[in-house]
């Protein structure tokens, strides 16, 4: 009996050398557990399997979507498109064959379209998006890659070309994931050519085709919205009387407000020294600390940008202090009146220096780059973007609010007065998905202007006696700071 126990003990370890994994599986596991470990939100176990990959098991077939997760990995991660870039080519010239490949292209297409400052490389974030419906037509990016077409073309300002790209999605992919998002896109690009009817249509059929998607939501926000605006003869807004998100001191001394699209609350209060978040239910989230907090917008990556005197926090990053050429010739000085910062798409940093009265240009890794615009000097008090890449500056000697390109090309204003409006003492600018612009006049209240400039709308009651800050709900709601009450309205 002890020695069947020993040979049947020998023929099982042969068995089990045997049928050891071949390279190709081995290097197959490590792909799927590093993609289970992505979804985990483990990123640093993830990018250990897909490293593994590329190092060791480089004859095999799962090397390429390795260095496609690779990519993802510096993109979504760690943002830096320089070294997704290195990742997404190595796939796309070294592994054109690969069912990688069109992930690769579609990845170049979209670090192109991102950062693009001119038509000519919109149109080459088109081609590569092209090259996965062309050389890949069976591949499961195809629909991917003709919604991110249409993406560019709505950046370009092509929006009939948009619509038709997002409805090629929506009819030829119609169970893709990305299929609720192109009907929605649909809606967004009518909406921008002034169809609002029609838009609004467009996103009802993402609630009816797309129920329990997450762009259902949104869309019933945005048609709420452009309801409120253009449903009837004339926008209509009423105070919701039983907004009170906050109270006390966090009430005092508040120089920005912010809702967020997750609809959080975020406000900068000098008497709490801090940015506070509030949910919808009234919870209070982490704070970020902070003296002489001026203002408050959100990243493109959805990260809160909070500008103080001195310094500016992006996200949870560490606080950073920015300098720039000053008086004396060859040296940086330390900039030490911020007036506002903002972080564009194409990955700048935007600051308003308020003692030269300039805006200046930083990098991802905070470094100057230089002016953005000329060297004529502007008091900004305000910097946001909108959501088609505009930059909109709040110029408080000039009282007026100029939008330009990231190139520094001029797109539309809102100048000091106009039929029907004169802005006295504007503070705070907001603007709606729709680039409808919102300015808060200290003397005159919240006015409305579409995007040619004409006023559409004027909130000013007695609810609302000197409004300081200002910010838009997912809906269309105006919700305002009223420094002298020292409260926060809603208007709906």
């Amino acid at each position: 009996m002890k020695r069947a126990g020993v040979l049947a003990a020998l023929l099982l370890v042969t068995g089990q050398a045997l049928a050891q994994a071949s390279p190709d599986e081995q290097a197959q596991g490590l792909l799927e557990d590093g993609r289970a470990y992505w979804l985990k939100q483990q990123y640093k176990q993830a990018l250990d399997n897909f490293n593994t990959i590329v190092s060791g098991f480089q004859q095999t077939d799962s090397v390429d979507d390795a260095w496609l997760e690779i990519g993802r990995y510096h993109l979504e991660v760690e943002n830096d498109p320089a070294k997704a870039r290195e990742a997404f080519d190595r796939v796309a010239k070294s592994y054109p064959q690969s069912d990688g490949a069109p992930g690769a292209y579609y990845y170049l297409g979209l670090l192109t379209m991102n950062r693009a400052l001119a038509p000519a490389e919109i149109d080459d974030a088109l081609a590569q998006f092209g090259r996965v419906q062309r050389l890949y037509p069976r591949s499961d990016w195809v629909p991917r890659a003709l919604y991110a077409s249409g993406l560019a073309q709505r950046k370009a300002g092509r929006y009939a070309e948009a619509v038709e790209a997002e409805r090629r999605v929506s009819l030829e992919h119609p169970t893709s994931d990305v299929a609720a998002a192109a009907q929605f896109q649909i809606g967004h690009c009518l909406a921008l050519q002034g169809e609002f009817r029609q838009a609004m249509e467009g996103f009802q059929h993402v609630r009816n085709r797309f129920p329990e998607s997450s762009w259902a939501g949104l869309a019933l926000l945005r048609t709420t919205a452009l309801y409120r605006l253009f449903g009837g003869d004339k926008p209509v807004f009423g105070l919701d009387v039983a907004y009170a998100p906050a109270s006390g001191d966090l009430l005092k001394d508040v120089g920005a407000i912010l809702m967020t699209p997750e609809r959080t609350l975020w406000i900068a209060s000098d008497k709490v020294k801090s940015a506070v978040p509030i949910g919808l239910d009234g919870t209070r989230g982490a704070s970020l600390s902070g003296e002489d907090l001026r203002t408050l917008t959100l990243s493109p990556r959805n990260e809160v940008v909070l500008a103080a005197r001195s310094a500016v926090r992006v996200g949870a990053r560490d606080i950073k202090s920015f300098a720039a050429p000053g008086d004396k010739p060859g040296e940086l000085e330390v900039l030490d009146r911020i007036q506002a910062a903002a972080v564009t798409q194409a990955g700048s940093i935007l600051i308003a220096d308020g003692k030269h009265k300039r805006v200046l240009r930083y990098d991802t890794a905070f470094e100057w780059k230089g002016a953005f615009l000329d060297a004529r000097p502007r008091e900004i008090r305000r910097i946001l973007q909108d959501g088609e890449g505009g930059i909109a500056l709040l110029d408080t000697d000039e009282k007026s609010v100029r939008v330009y390109d990231e190139a520094g090309k001029l797109l539309r204003s809102i100048v000091a007065r106009g039929a029907g409006y004169e802005l006295k003492k504007p503070l705070d600018v907001a603007i709606d998905p729709f680039r409808n612009t919102y300015v808060a006049d200290a003397d005159g209240g919240v006015y409305v202007f579409n995007p040619a400039g004409a006023l559409l709308l004027t909130l000013s009651t007695p609810e609302l006696r000197r409004p300081s800050a200002l910010t838009l709900d997912g809906d269309g709601a105006v919700i305002a700071y009223d420094e002298k009450a020292e409260r926060i309205v809603r208007f709906k």
